[in-house]
């Protein structure tokens, strides 16, 4: 992917340039990238098993969003995370937010209770 200081006009370009284009601009971290247009799965090719596991995560995510939106679970979880974070090691780190490791941890319950 390339990188180009690009323009004023062309500062907040998003999408593709016309229909049938091979590539597209988005905004990424406040700069405008120019790369190849995400080739996308057929959908007709999606197994049974994906389409769960997507479905899944869409809703332990909407739990999570949830989860967090309470004070006293977002504080509850908080804390775990504090924990998680002074005791793990640091290859040990897999989460680096607070949301990811809630949804890690909904994750591994639901896979426990299944």
């Amino acid at each position: 992917m390339a990188k180009a200081e690009l323009d004023i006009l062309l500062d907040k370009l998003s999408g593709r340039l016309t229909g049938d284009s091979k590539f597209y601009a988005t905004n990424r971290y406040g700069k405008t990238v120019i790369s190849n247009y995400p080739k996308h799965k057929n959908p007709k090719s999606i197994t049974a098993n994906q389409k769960a596991n997507s479905s899944s995560f869409a809703q332990i995510s909407k739990q999570a969003k949830q989860e967090l939106a309470d004070p006293a679970r977002r504080a509850y979880w908080q804390q775990r995370y504090d924990e998680y974070k002074s005791t793990a090691k640091p290859a040990d780190k897999y989460y680096f937010t607070l949301r990811g490791f809630v949804i890690g941890q909904l994750a591994t319950n639901n896979k426990e209770t299944n």
